[in-house]
């Protein structure tokens, strides 16, 4: 990686920032409005919950190959590029769905959204390994922080304008379900842009070429540092992971949220996250990564309570805007505090690894909530979903005294 005063250092930071900016642009024009797209397909809540737990599913099979296969090849930034490419051409098949026939139009976006996954899985895993490459440990938190604060004034104009845009432009459904394609196609075009800034980066020559390393699982797990924060981490993922489509449900099927009101809410939750992002990264870097995990995680595992105590969008779109802070924090530490606890040198396999237990949560845990919601209700699922991320945060307590402790002596 480069030092601070080298003036590729510079470009690069200049980059991720507008790299991060871009990026978010393209998932905020559909990613908020996914599930209403699909809904509005003629989809149920079983296929939210399917569309939520299967890329999971997929992904752990396929990660670990991936992460393997980046390893071994020389430039691994070109690599990345063509992954971005792969993945975002999903894009235009989600705007295709509509052409087809009716019958098969929610299940068959649901595979494509699985099927966009295998890509996205293997090019996140590079990412954050790219991330590490970048910048050093101790600017990594700033570097992030500062990504993550200049994407929401950009973000939070994009979500309000699509959001009215959905609800108030089209005069029948078929117009309305016309404009998400539009807004499927803008944010490829998007991507294009997304794919032309990452392509600038500066990688130093000896981070193109580096000795290729062999994966043994027995060995990964030997390292105490990172089988605590992944224990840790997997508690915590499972009831983060299992509210996913509850909050989908809850906002849609329960409380009969529009595009708008979707709109509303992903702005709620990106002005919080603004604030958090520019807070936590503070304190990251005063008190450390393991401390403020914890206390992240802990505040997230309110925000199912807070859905529970929210019977209208009104209020709803608080609790929201108020989980968006500890969700900023616990975005940039997370990362931030798996790259700490493994070796450079295997750090994408590292993270495959990681990608890989995670991703077996989220097949599991999305569909364990749907079975709680049919089984007793939702506000029972969204309970065990706090619970689950109750446990977590405590779980990453424990390894922050433990590892304290062993410093000392």
């Amino acid at each position: 990686m480069f030092h601070s005063d080298d003036p590729n250092y510079k470009i690069n930071y200049k980059l991720f920032i507008a790299y991060g900016v871009m990026f978010e642009l393209m998932m905020r024009l559909y990613q908020p409005f996914q599930a209403k797209f699909l809904q509005r397909l003629g989809g149920t809540d079983v296929h939210i919950a399917l569309m939520s737990s299967l890329p999971g599913l997929v992904m752990a099979f396929t990660v670990l190959p991936g992460a393997i296969y980046l390893n071994r090849l020389e430039d691994k930034h070109q690599a990345t590029g063509r992954l971005i490419i792969i993945s975002r051409m999903f894009l235009l098949m989600f705007a295709s769905v509509p052409f087809l026939p009716t019958t098969i139009q929610p299940i068959l976006f649901v595979i494509f959204v699985v099927l966009m996954s295998v890509p996205n899985s293997i090019y996140f895993t590079s990412y954050q390994s790219f991330i590490g490459d970048l910048f050093e440990p101790e600017a990594r938190a700033d570097a992030i922080g500062k990504r993550n604060m200049f994407t929401v004034p950009a973000t939070v104009v994009l979500t309000f304008f699509t959001g009215l845009a959905l609800k108030n432009l089209p005069g029948s459904e078929a117009q309305r379900i016309q404009l998400y394609q539009m807004f499927y196609v803008i944010a490829f075009v998007f991507s294009l842009v997304e794919y032309s800034i990452f392509k600038k980066f500066k990688i130093p020559a000896h981070d193109k070429k580096k000795k290729k390393l062999t994966f043994n699982f027995k060995e990964f797990m030997s390292n105490k540092k990172f089988t605590r924060f992944l224990k840790s981490s997997l508690i915590f993922h499972f009831g983060w992971q299992m509210a996913w489509p509850l909050f989908t449900i809850y906002t849609i099927s329960v409380l009969n949220a529009d595009e708008a009101w979707l709109g509303y809410m992903s702005i709620g939750q990106s002005l919080a996250m603004f604030f958090g992002y520019l807070f936590w990264a503070k304190k990251i870097n005063k008190y450390g990564n393991h401390a403020i995990t914890a206390i992240c995680t802990m505040g997230m595992a309110l925000t199912p309570i807070f859905y529970i105590l929210s019977p209208n969008l009104s209020i709803l779109l608080v609790s929201a805007t108020v989980s968006g802070f500890f969700t900023a924090g616990t975005i940039s530490v997370l990362l931030s505090d798996l790259l700490e606890v493994i070796p450079k040198e295997k750090r994408v396999l590292y993270i495959g690894l990681y990608t890989v237990f995670t991703n077996i949560s989220l097949a599991i845990s999305p569909l364990v909530g749907s079975y709680l919601k049919e089984t007793f209700s939702i506000t029972v699922a969204l309970g065990a979903a706090s619970f689950f991320r109750m446990l977590g945060s405590v779980s990453f307590f424990k390894r922050s005294k433990k590892e304290h402790i062993e410093a000392k002596g």
